[in-house]
């Protein structure tokens, strides 16, 4: 296929995948003509029943790739011709509009999401490759991935992102602007001419819902301030958060806390995250409910690893009160048997990821209680995952992982294929192995004593120690641990709130 075929089938995809009406397609196809240098169309007619068969538009951009040949800016330039076949961000939001007016109102978010799959913005061929599997245990359960796309962060790194943000002049200013949509890209900064946002206000400002190009669950949603400003946990984040799924009770909403490691990658500016899987969190149960003084809500704390308050209410006030109050008292709670610290002179220590979700008219908010706190002994966090779990498992636990879905660093799908080798062999010479194997080193206390089980499945056993681990990180975010003190300090602090 020469770049003319290419230009003629890339416009009839748009018109058969992206919606655009059959009368643009000459002129998608002069646009794409234009961009690839040609001065007149191919006298073949598009691959019509290729095409209609395709689910996702890997065949043709193969194709492009295949012509770029070695040019280090191919993926941008597959970015910037998938935005030019979409139709525009305007036409989409219509769309979505005219949908979402009818009965069946879940149409209009498989309307976006679908597209933004059709036009590779979330690149669902790269994301099906990537490793899931459920921990199963008797009263509770996690969901793990080995994600192949996401790279792995530090958190000083992110930390020293947020410091630097206010300083430096960048555009767009960071992944999340608004201004990303239609952007070209850089080098160091991901094209985005094909990504369709959804503009919505949520407390009376602006905010534009998007989907996640990486997709960690099940129509994973970002939901984003049009300013850039920084994460920060308030009344109007519970606002904002019933204002949503009031507008899209489909899915749930939730923020990252606003503090480095127990918060998200970028604390920059200011987003939630949402969606219409139902994280393990939400199967979880109460360990203990307690009684209020408003008839109208239900305060319970929940049967789950890391410590989590659960507040329902059929009442939209009562629950956004019921959330800022359980904040404000939180914010300077000290609990020193608990190594709970509230502030080191004037540097805070104590958040909350808040999550809200909307079932048959009854709102349902969880708040994980956080901690940022380091010490000697703990100088990545008191209340983060331990170093030693920071060959499977380094940065900060935020809001995804923090309900239980654990997003594991790419890298263990290649190291993990190289201990079922090296764990069968208790003889096996590590030495000279990690000389050769460098980044193997981090793993030896899990070799080590893997090779003690002399596993005869040794994948699974592999596994086994990874469950283990995911569990024992959320054990470790825990502010009050699950044992009769931590759950007699946890009563005590939520008896202490005025609901």
């Amino acid at each position: 296929m020469d770049y003319k075929d290419l230009a003629k089938n890339f416009a009839y995809y748009a018109y058969k995948h992206l919606g655009v009406d059959e009368m643009d397609m000459i002129y998608l196809e002069n646009l794409l003509l234009n961009k690839f240098n040609e001065d007149f169309p191919s006298t073949n007619e598009p691959s019509k029943k290729l095409i209609d068969s395709l689910e996702v538009p890997d065949y043709l951009i193969n194709e492009l790739y295949s012509l770029l040949g070695d040019r280090p800016d191919k993926e941008r330039i597959a970015t910037e011709i998938m935005g030019m076949i979409t139709p525009s961000p305007s036409v989409v939001y219509k769309n979505f509009l005219s949908l979402r007016q009818n009965d069946d109102k879940k149409k209009a978010l498989d309307y976006i999401y679908n597209l933004q799959i059709k036009n590779n913005y979330i690149q669902k061929t790269a994301i099906d490759k990537n490793i899931m599997w459920k921990y199963q245990m008797p009263d509770n359960f996690i969901e793990i991935t080995i994600n192949l796309s996401k790279p792995e962060k530090n958190n000083k790194d992110i930390a020293k992102a947020l410091l630097q943000s206010k300083s430096d002049i960048k555009y767009p200013k960071c992944l999340l602007c608004r201004e990303n949509l239609g952007f070209k890209g850089t080098a160091t900064h991901p094209a985005r001419q094909n990504i369709r946002i959804i503009p919505m206000k949520l407390n009376n400002e602006g905010f534009f819902m998007q989907y996640s190009p990486y997709c960690y669950y099940d129509e994973h949603v970002i939901i984003i301030n049009d300013e850039h400003t920084p994460m920060k946990i308030s009344r109007e984040t519970f606002k904002r958060h019933a204002d949503f799924v009031d507008l899209i009770p489909e899915y749930f909403i939730g923020s990252n806390a606003d503090l480095p490691i127990v918060g998200g990658s970028i604390l920059s500016h200011e987003h939630y995250q949402g969606g219409i899987h139902l994280m393990p969190l939400m199967y979880s149960k109460d360990r203990f409910e307690i009684k209020t003084n408003n008839p109208n809500i239900k305060v319970s704390y929940l049967d789950w690893f890391n410590s989590c308050v659960c507040i329902k209410s059929h009442d939209k006030e009562s629950i956004i009160d019921a959330m800022d109050k359980l904040r404000i008292k939180w914010k300077d709670y000290d609990d020193i048997e608990c190594d709970i610290l509230s502030h080191t002179n004037n540097t805070p220590h104590n958040t909350i990821t808040p999550i809200l979700r909307k079932v048959n008219d009854e709102y349902i908010a969880y708040a994980i209680l956080r901690n940022n706190r380091c010490d000697e002994k703990y100088p990545d966090g008191i209340f983060h995952a331990h170093k030693e779990y920071h060959n499977i498992k380094k940065e900060g636990i935020g809001l995804i992982e923090a309900m239980g879905l654990f997003i594991l660093p790419g890298r263990l799908q290649r190291q993990c294929k190289k201990m079922e080798e090296l764990i069968v062999d208790d003889n096996y010479d590590l030495e000279k192995f990690y000389l050769e194997n460098e980044d193997m080193r981090v793993h030896n206390d899990m070799i080590l004593s893997l090779q003690k089980l002399h596993p005869a499945n040794p994948k699974e056993e592999i596994k086994n120690y990874i469950n283990n681990v995911c569990k024992n990180i959320l054990e470790n975010t825990a502010v009050f641990k699950n044992d009769s003190k931590g759950n007699e300090h946890a009563y005590r602090f939520l008896k202490s709130i005025e609901f």
